[in-house]
């Protein structure tokens, strides 16, 4: 992290590495909204793939881990949730298209909600929150700051057909 414009990631650092457990995840939101961050700020790890987003890590525990993500235009994360995990992320630069599903009965999922994030825009979620995160700008890159506690796990949906998407498997990152 010594790279990195610590200064600015001072306080939620501070917090993060305080944790003996799980975040609590209004907390995690008022000290991103707090954190005024920018592409600038976090240029050594902003780096991008061509083929699909890339996960800079800055720091990782066995409670936490931040993340800064990188999105060309057009890349999107699988339809997932955060398992037992909690997660909340700012927006550094670009829009976020962020689509909430919910499961139907016979447990595939449905979206139920389509939501536009611009910088500085908070999102927060945790357990079987269900959501897609898309850069869908034609040309601008998008930079987001995320924060996972404890270390990202989660299930992956397929959207399926017209009758919604089931769990297709859990993810979880060593």
């Amino acid at each position: 992290m010594s790279q990195l414009c610590t200064s600015k990631l001072e306080p939620l650092v501070a917090y993060l590495d305080s944790l003996t457990g799980r975040a609590d995840l209004s907390v995690l939101e008022r000290l991103l909204r707090e954190t005024q961050v920018t592409r600038s700020d976090l240029k050594p790890v902003c780096k991008f793939k061509r083929e699909c987003y890339q996960r800079n890590r800055i720091k990782r525990s066995e409670w936490y881990e931040l993340v800064a993500l990188c999105w060309r235009a057009g890349q999107k994360s699988q339809i997932h949730d955060h398992a037992s995990s909690s997660c909340a992320f700012r927006v550094i630069e670009g829009t976020v298209t962020e689509r909430r599903f919910e499961k139907n009965e016979d447990g595939t999922v449905r979206q139920v909600e389509v939501s536009t994030l611009r910088p500085g825009s908070i999102c927060a979620a945790e357990d079987d929150a269900i959501h897609e995160v898309c850069n869908m700008a034609e040309s601008d890159d998008l930079v987001t700051l995320h924060i996972y506690s404890p270390p990202l796990n989660m299930k992956v949906y397929d959207e399926g057909d017209d009758t919604g998407g089931q769990c297709v498997g859990v993810y979880q990152e060593r």
